[in-house]
């Protein structure tokens, strides 16, 4: 009887340690490796962007050192998740050509319907041939700006792999998916957990479509493992605090035996990876920020409101810290006598007072800021935008 095992990691952001500094992070996975015969390693995407670090290398660098890391690693397949696509598609098409594994992405097409990425691979280990078939979340157009989708098409994933697995099966003896979306249902019992927006299918995935013998999934950084429908998942969290662990077991050209579970990375130690220069990142974050195009990002991320953004200073360093995850903006919809004591201390970008009278002048208002302005009974929304590395972002793009 063959043994094959399949170690998968998602939503690293970049973070060579996981949250809290407790666990040991994707650093530890060289070591969990070691426990394997010959495994395939996998990393199910949002890999590049995320952390203070990944907007430094993606602003100052033509391929990220996260590419090294990950060749140094030994990664076998890796796939994209929305934020790999914050920099655009030329930047993403970079670091997949530095990655010395495969970079799959079956269901992400240009206009003229040519696929970006290779959909998928067949990797072999001994006798044995395993298919990595790779999909991204069909919501792309509605998570990710419009200025990083307009020159892309994003298939249906159900619609993708209906094509896709039954080319992939009939050449390999383990079939595996490693899609960058999440988990829509009770695994156990398929109650709905959230509403079906599309943005998160694996559950559908599994229920429709038998040929497939395990799926990677991530995306909501929650953590899941088991069977379903003869079919092995992982989820394994964020910032590599576990990795996924999928081994099949085959006799005669069957999957006789399929187990999932997940690997807490804490107990493991660590691998030192020269990654970055940390005295280049210290000075590039004492670096002054121009902030001309701030109230234009605003009004775009967070449309039909005033603005009132306090910065700590005109650093990237003080632009970091004037945004606290997870919520780093937040709207509250107040009247104008609420907003008329405001004004005394604070000026609101739009709005100003003249003769006593509010201009403009309106019943209520909706004022976007990063501070607690009002009663938490005013607040309307919280935002989890990444405002640090999409600003940054923005501001490299211009001025390329």
């Amino acid at each position: 009887m063959d043994k094959i095992a399949v170690l998968s990691t998602t939503d690293i952001h970049g973070f060579l340690t996981a949250a809290g500094q407790e666990e040991s992070g994707i650093s530890s996975l060289p070591s969990i490796a070691k426990g394997y015969h010959e495994p395939i390693l996998i990393d199910n995407g949002d890999f590049l962007v995320g952390s203070p670090q990944t907007t430094f290398f993606n602003t100052t660098k033509t391929i990220s050192p996260l590419i090294k890391l990950a060749n140094e690693i030994g990664f076998d397949v890796m796939v994209p998740g929305n934020h790999d696509f914050d920099y655009g598609i030329d930047f993403l098409k970079r670091q997949a050509e530095a990655f010395n594994g495969h970079y799959l992405c079956a269901n992400v097409l240009d206009l003229t319907d040519e696929q970006i990425f290779e959909p998928y691979t067949i990797i072999e280990r001994g006798n044995l041939k395993v298919g990595v078939i790779g999909v991204i979340t069909s919501a792309m157009p509605q998570i990710t700006d419009y200025e990083q989708t307009k020159e892309l098409k994003f298939i249906n994933v159900i619609d993708s792999l209906k094509r896709w697995v039954p080319i992939v099966k009939a050449q390999v003896d383990v079939l595996i998916v490693s899609y960058h979306g999440g988990i829509e249902r009770d695994m156990s019992c398929g109650q709905p957990t959230q509403y079906d927006t599309g943005e998160d299918q694996t559950y559908r995935i599994i229920d429709e479509i038998a040929e497939i013998d395990g799926v990677v999934c991530g995306h909501q950084h929650r953590v899941n493992a088991g069977v379903l429908n003869e079919t092995a998942f992982v989820q394994p969290g964020y910032r590599g605090n576990y990795i996924g662990e999928l081994s099949f077991s085959i006799q005669n050209n069957q999957v006789v035996e399929k187990q999932a579970q997940l690997v807490a990375t804490k107990r493991y130690p660590t691998t030192v990876f020269s990654v970055y220069n940390e005295v280049d990142y210290e000075n590039w974050l004492d670096q002054e920020l121009d902030v001309r195009r701030l109230d234009q990002y605003l009004a775009k991320k967070v449309p039909g409101t005033f603005y009132a953004v306090t910065l700590k200073g005109k650093t990237i360093r003080d632009f970091l810290a004037s945004f606290t995850p997870p919520y780093t903006l937040s709207t509250y919809h107040v009247s104008e006598e609420e907003l008329r004591q405001l004004l005394i201390n604070q000026s609101i970008s739009g709005i100003k007072i003249e003769h006593d009278q509010i201009i403009p002048k309106q019943s209520d208002y909706r004022i976007t800021t990063n501070r607690a302005l009002f009663p938490s009974y005013r607040l309307e929304t919280n935002y989890i935008y990444n405002v640090f590395d999409e600003y940054l972002a923005t501001i490299n793009r211009d001025t390329k």
